[in-house]
């Protein structure tokens, strides 16, 4: 690392004062930082490859403790494209960044960028915040949980929609401190790492129609080849649809476009579509008729290295507080029985 640092300022014609007040460090960083003394922390890593016009990886480089690789998404294996912004935060010692599109899209708003993506690189904008607890999911309550984290412990909560399948990956990557799941009681997968477990919520899962005539039965869906908004294959809402549709002996894919998330589903339905695949909450907010399919309970799992991170403590305490509760049965189609509760698995 060391030798990078000062081949690439010598090659620049640039004295350490020079680096440093162009990095917006201080010149004993930098010294430490060239003479192997000093690992820097993430933002003055960026900050110092910023300057000298090179990635965080090939400055970082290398074997050893001091070395870094370079920003991943949460989500994934590629970057945003060039042009985006970007939210960017910190686990362990990765860098992840996950695209802004999702705030835009899912509100009357814009987005609070943290980062620029251009040339495949990522420039944080001044006053990132890198120290962010990271969580993915799919449950639209993952944003009250995050604000009321925010709220009690000034700490801010990067979330991150995802199926439940893609927020394991991510979990089992590194790339995010925890993750909120659902499945079936006694169905879920096993975690990929060794995880701390608390139950948020049972709800349920099923189709959602805003025809006059009432929800499709899935007959009626599968002898009429109706087209049914739906989810990635990762997600659980997406398994139990096909699921039920294997009872009934349907054998071939149901047409219909892949949607975002529970609340895109549900948004496409209000505007038109036949019917879509869904949470009992999303589809009361938006005042659609509904047919369960499944209950699933839903879960926050945190990766153990970072359960005593003091906003993780503070997730913990949203969770089982009456303030996040009062919330979500203002919503409806939330089962809050054990909402706290911490799950032990032999």
């Amino acid at each position: 690392m060391h030798a990078n640092i000062r081949a690439q300022r010598e090659k620049l014609g640039w004295s350490q004062n020079d680096l440093a007040e162009r990095a917006g460090v201080s010149r004993q960083l930098v010294g430490a930082m060239e003479s192997g003394r000093h690992v820097p922390n993430v933002r003055a890593a960026m900050a110092v490859a910023g300057a000298l016009g090179v990635s965080v990886e090939a400055l970082f480089s290398g074997p050893g403790p001091g070395s870094r690789s370079g920003p991943v998404p949460v989500l994934g294996d590629l970057l945003p494209p060039d042009g985006s912004t970007a939210m960017v935060a910190q686990v362990g010692d990765q860098v992840v960044v996950a695209t802004n599109d999702h705030a835009v899209a899912s509100s009357e708003r814009w987005a609070l960028a943290d980062a620029t993506i251009n040339d495949g690189q990522v420039s944080l904008l001044d006053h990132a915040p890198l120290e962010s607890l990271v969580l993915a999911g799919c449950d639209p309550a993952l944003a009250i949980i995050a604000g009321l984290v925010e709220r009690i412990s000034r700490h801010r909560v990067l979330t991150v929609h995802a199926s439940t399948g893609r927020s394991i990956v991510a979990l089992g990557a590194g790339r995010a401190h925890g993750v909120l799941v659902h499945a079936p009681s006694g169905r879920f997968p096993a975690p990929p790492i060794e995880v701390r477990r608390w139950q948020l919520a049972r709800w349920q899962v099923g189709v959602a129609s805003a025809r006059a005539s009432g929800v499709p039965t899935l007959d009626e869906i599968a002898e009429r080849r109706l087209q049914i908004v739906q989810r990635d294959p990762g997600a659980g809402t997406q398994q139990a649809f096909n699921r039920a549709m294997q009872k009934i002996g349907a054998t071939t894919p149901v047409p219909g476009p892949l949607a975002e998330g529970h609340i895109d589903v549900a948004r496409r339905v209000a505007a038109g579509a036949a019917a879509g695949v869904t949470m009992e909450a999303s589809a009361r907010s938006f005042h659609l008729g509904f047919t369960a399919l499944e209950e699933h309970t839903v879960e926050l799992w945190l990766d153990a290295r970072w359960a005593a991170l003091p906003a993780a403590v503070t997730l913990v305490e949203v969770l089982a507080g009456s303030s996040l509760q009062t919330r979500l049965r203002l919503i409806g189609g939330y089962d809050l029985t054990d909402c706290g509760t911490e799950r032990h698995t032999a």
